[in-house]
């Protein structure tokens, strides 16, 4: 019998294949992804970061076990230290290909889909309509999104920190680890509970990427 998460992804197999082979992250693995559109793209997934982290806290606190809500904790720990000087190091490094003006905007407004994203992360950290199980599918798909292109997508070698330390921060048993972790957590629950969840976030994104390059 198939698991959950295998069900969802084999499902929708093409738009994974699209938000894990998108042009943003094949340039940035190749060490070609520009540094207007990486500014673009880290800027955004800042503000993301800030509101996702608020999600994870509430997640973390309806965790079902203790294994479960030990784990979530760790991750909070890690997300708040090694990405988070990550995004200061990469954004003072990559200002000066951004007008000023521009740069600030970038950093304060989110741009279209992006915003949508961020709104619907917001809603679910206020709502308590969410369940676990649709909470930790959401917080699943879009960690294995990443986990599958840092792992998968052809890489240069050498490449500029920049580009390196971001796919580093995805790639590596640290993250094959957690995200085995949410698809164990996701796979407790039937395909009815999570499914409109999964197919939400996925299609979110691929519009995240989708809107960073395009801006």
């Amino acid at each position: 019998m198939q698991s959950t998460t295998d069900v969802l992804l084999a499902k929708n197999e093409a738009l994974f294949k699209k938000a894990t082979e998108h042009n943003l992250t094949k340039e940035l693995c190749q060490g070609t992804l520009k540094d207007r559109t990486l500014y673009i793209y880290l800027a955004q997934d800042v503000q993301f970061f800030e509101t996702g982290l608020r999600l994870l806290c509430k997640l973390t606190s309806l965790a079902p076990s203790t294994f479960s809500l030990i784990t979530l904790a760790k991750k909070i720990g890690f997300f708040a230290s090694d990405e988070n000087t990550y995004f200061e190091n990469a954004l003072k490094l990559l200002g000066g290909s951004v007008a000023e003006e521009q740069r600030e905007a970038f950093k304060a407004q989110k741009i279209g889909d992006i915003k949508s994203y961020v709104d619907f992360l917001e809603e679910m950290t206020n709502s308590t309509k969410y369940t676990y199980a649709e909470l930790v599918t959401y917080l699943w798909v879009a960690e294995q999104v990443y986990w599958t292109w840092a792992r998968d997508s052809p890489r240069k070698e050498n490449l500029h920190w920049k580009y390196q330390t971001w796919i580093d921060l995805h790639d590596g048993e640290h993250f094959q680890v957690w995200c085995e972790f949410l698809r164990d957590e996701v796979n407790k629950y039937s395909v009815a509970e999570v499914e409109e969840m999964f197919k939400k976030v996925l299609q979110m994104e691929y519009e995240f990427f989708e809107t960073s390059y395009s801006a």
